[in-house]
């Protein structure tokens, strides 16, 4: 059984990441990774991928850069006997390349040193896979068909993105009340109180959010001087 989990990307690697879904796969992890590394199914003709900022051209969803990005391309092409050496030290390992016994070769060296591993299209090489993403500034979800029909999370995501989208301002509100909840006092329990407020809902089901974050923040004040005084 396969668990979603969010990771910290410290280091990435995409064996043939250069074009097609290997390329949509480094453009999707330049979003979220620390350092991330192409190694080329065979030798490409610059030293880096250029990743402009703004909207990702290859990705699906609507995922962005802030700033311009520049991702190191291996002066060697992918080869068995290279492939140990490049994935030394890496979090998460994708590979798209045509050549199955090399694909094999990657998914075990992965597999011995305990990293994370996606072969696209080929689960059995799999210790994890992508899944169709909604990103907000304050909320992320993964939507997956459990490595079964890539294109069925794709249609999912799509269907519910605007209503994932829609909740954003409730969760910039929520955010910003609970990193000012004092200690000692029981966060859940505050923001509970807020969210389930009558008005606070009502304004928020209309839209009004500059009269939802006043109404949040009457209530967040009075609820911390109550319990202050008592």
């Amino acid at each position: 059984m396969y668990m979603p989990l969010m990771i910290d990307v410290r280091r990435a690697v995409v064996f043939g990441g250069e074009r097609g879904e290997g390329l949509q796969k480094t453009e999707k992890l330049s979003v979220y990774a620390d350092e991330l590394l192409v190694v080329p199914e065979s030798v490409f003709p610059a030293e880096f991928i250029l990743l402009a900022a703004g909207r990702l051209p290859h990705v699906g969803e609507e995922l962005s850069l802030g700033t311009e990005r520049r991702v190191p391309v291996a002066a060697e092409a992918a080869a068995a006997g290279n492939a140990g050496r490049f994935i030394e030290g890496a979090t998460f390992v994708v590979s798209d390349l045509r050549d199955r016994s090399l694909n094999e070769t990657i998914s075990g060296l992965c597999r011995a040193r305990g990293i994370l591993c996606n072969v696209i299209d080929t689960k059995d090489l799999c210790s994890t896979w992508f899944m169709s993403l909604i990103d907000t500034p304050h909320l992320l979800a993964g939507i997956s068909s459990k490595g079964g029909c890539a294109y069925y999370a794709r249609q999912t995501r799509i269907e519910l993105e605007e209503e994932f989208r829609s909740r954003e301002p409730v969760a910039e509100i929520l955010v910003d009340l609970r990193d000012r909840v004092p200690s000692g006092v029981e966060r859940n329990e505050v923001l509970d109180a807020v969210y389930r407020d009558g008005e606070f809902s009502r304004l928020r089901r209309e839209g009004r959010w500059i009269e939802a974050r006043s109404r949040a923040e009457a209530l967040f004040g009075g609820l911390l001087a109550a319990r202050a005084a008592g």
